[in-house]
């Protein structure tokens, strides 16, 4: 009885563990489309919310901004503030003075704002203070006098526009037509307005990707160092304008609602190193600002994790060894670091169902990375084609669809990739070994040793640099001395520049009788 009812209840365990199984898969399915539901509430909020401040705004509007600039006369005289069409942005960065504007006068007196591009001293010292000055700063000065004087403001009258240069660049700003005359010599008074800005004209795409999104009924992108909100329905635009220079990449938060955004490097403050923001869509306010310091040049690719909800942030640089960080999103801190690619980077992404896995695309390369212990470790992709490389290795194989080569991106001068083969018994006194090789770009050393494997192997043949005819596989047959116990090796050697990939394919041991003869005649006569 006790062997005919075990059967019995193992069967039943079974059938318990199937239901069970059964029942988490159908939960897991269930928590996954509530999720989801809940990141389309999130974003329906986000929207409402959005849609309630602009009716806000306009409630509170008591004139509409003129979509054209109007010009102030010389005359001051009082104006009545306006209100803004929107509501104010709490992270509007204002530009700081330059090493070059007015300090602020003293109560007595007010001192008028300099015309652009004037080379006369915005500071009167008093009394003995003045002028002292040595021979070598009044060299330095007179020398950005004549740089400088060249790019002063000019006021054309036909065209009725004024020329003023901007880092370097001309741009031409043109009056209103009402203005029949106007004096770049003339000083006048900062106006009491200050500008806002209500439409962005254009859009950067020509050296980035990923960069157009759809969140909550408004188009994301981003155009100088303005990320642009833009509702397609009504044609109005919102501004983020945290940045201090161009934004180059753009991400969206699992959540729908907060954004992250990298910029390039500045050229005239401190403050403007490359870093990553993180704002809000609906508030605009400035979440997080993370990697001022880590970054070089600027930050190209973005990205959130998905498993965790976002939890972690994912940057990859645009440094010579384009580094890939990995950040807390709340605390801002870093988690872990490493070099890429010495070729263009143009994604990365979290793997959307394994945690901690990233993958990042580029020039000639896919990589696949794992953050483990606060550490990367990374697995690089094989393509059918050529080496990740660019003009270096072959684009195809000799013989079939495989090949070997040695990859020599990301690794020190010198370095090597050896192939051995295991010790023999072969019945021929001696054989050769045949195989094809290609050696394009800037290679190294190729080298293929033998010997006996209880003692040193002994250097047979040798190849250096660039081939004749790089594109072409070259094929060559090498006599094997007689050992007891032949081992051979094959030896490839990194050049100076990571553009030096050495493949060989078609490797084939043949008996004397089927090497080639011609072989013999070159080694007779060297």
């Amino acid at each position: 009885m006790e062997e005919q009812s075990a059967p019995k209840q193992d069967g039943l365990l079974r059938q318990d563990q199937v239901e069970v199984c059964e029942r988490v898969t159908y939960l897991e399915k269930k928590v996954r489309v509530q999720e989801d539901e809940i990141v389309c509430l999130k974003s329906a909020v986000a929207d409402i919310l959005r849609r309630l401040n602009q009716v806000e705004a306009e409630k509170a509007q008591n004139s509409i901004l003129p979509t054209k600039p109007v010009f102030k006369s010389s005359t001051p005289h009082k104006t009545t503030p306006r209100t803004p069409r929107r509501t104010p942005l709490d992270n509007v960065y204002v530009t700081p003075p330059t090493r070059h504007s007015t300090p602020p006068s003293s109560a007595k007196s007010r001192t008028p704002i300099k015309k652009w591009g004037s080379m006369t001293n915005s500071t009167e010292l008093n009394g003995s203070h003045n002028v002292r000055r040595s021979v070598s700063q009044t060299n330095l000065l007179s020398r950005s006098q004549q740089k400088q004087g060249s790019k002063d403001p000019q006021w054309n009258s036909e065209e009725g526009n004024l020329r003023i240069y901007l880092r370097g660049r001309p741009v031409s700003l043109y009056a209103p037509s009402d203005l029949s005359d106007y004096s770049v010599d003339k000083e006048v008074t900062t106006p009491d307005q200050k500008l806002q800005l209500e439409y962005v004209f254009g859009y950067r795409g020509r050296d980035c990707r990923s960069n157009l999104y759809y969140l909550n009924g408004e188009v994301i992108y981003f155009c100088a160092g303005v990320v642009v909100l833009h509702n397609p329905e009504e044609q109005t635009q919102r501004h983020y304008l945290g940045h201090t220079d161009d934004v180059k990449c753009l991400a969206i938060h699992p959540d729908k609602v907060r954004v992250a955004t990298g910029q390039v490097a500045g050229h005239d403050r401190k403050d403007s190193k490359p870093h990553v923001r993180i704002w809000h869509s609906t508030s605009l306010n400035t979440l997080h600002v993370i990697g001022i310091g880590d970054f070089d040049r600027s930050v190209c690719c973005l990205s959130f994790s998905k498993q965790d909800g976002g939890a972690k942030l994912c940057v990859v640089d645009e440094s010579n060894e384009h580094e890939l960080f990995v950040y807390d999103v709340e605390k801002g801190r870093k988690l872990a670091n490493t070099k890429g690619s010495q070729d263009p980077v143009l994604a990365v992404e979290f793997h959307p169902s394994e945690p901690n896995s990233i993958i990042d695309v580029g020039k000639g390369h896919i990589q696949f990375w794992t953050l483990e212990s606060g550490k990367l470790t990374k697995k690089s992709g094989v393509f059918d084609g050529g080496t990740p490389s660019s003009n270096t290795g072959p684009t195809k194989a000799a013989e079939g669809s495989y090949y070997m080569y040695t990859k020599v991106s990301n690794i020190a001068s010198g370095s090597r990739a050896v192939l051995t083969t295991e010790s023999a018994s072969l019945t021929a006194s001696s054989f050769c070994l045949s195989f094809q090789y290609h050696m394009k770009g800037l290679p190294g050393t190729l080298k293929v040793f033998a010997g006996d494997k209880t003692s040193s192997l002994t250097s047979i043949w040798e190849k250096s640099g660039v081939q004749p005819n790089p594109d072409q596989w070259k094929n060559v047959t090498i006599e094997i001395p007689q050992f007891n116990n032949p081992v051979i090796s094959i030896e490839g050697t990194r050049g100076n520049s990571f553009r030096g990939d050495i493949a060989i394919d078609d490797l084939i041991l043949k008996t004397p009788s089927r090497c080639c003869r011609k072989w013999y005649v070159i080694i007779s006569t060297s």
